[in-house]
């Protein structure tokens, strides 16, 4: 999970998760999205990434589309190549007014 914010009601803000391969195989990404309007996926680690090997996800928080609160819900859906396709990947912003 990450946490941000406090970010300001109205404001956008680009964020990045860091993330190393721990398995055995490569990892792939296939797709991304956000797990609601206010969350978009904008760059990600192309290609495998080999086990101990880094990767990233890149992706912008808008919080004109969240609602003004302390533990704002959100989330990246990350599909690739792991057992049941898809990581969740859970957001918490502290949105303010």
């Amino acid at each position: 999970m990450m946490k941000i914010g406090p970010i300001k009601f109205g404001e956008a803000k680009d964020y990045t998760i860091e993330f190393t391969n721990t398995g055995e195989n490569d990892f792939e990404i296939f797709h991304l999205q956000g797990g609601c309007t206010c969350t978009e996926p904008t760059d990600w680690s192309r290609g495998a990434v080999k086990p101990g090997q880094k990767g990233f996800i890149k992706y912008r928080f808008d919080s004109s589309k969240a609602s003004v609160q302390k533990d704002y819900g959100s989330s990246i859906e990350i599909y690739g190549n792991v057992d049941g396709d898809l990581i969740l990947y859970e957001i918490e912003a502290n949105v303010v007014k």
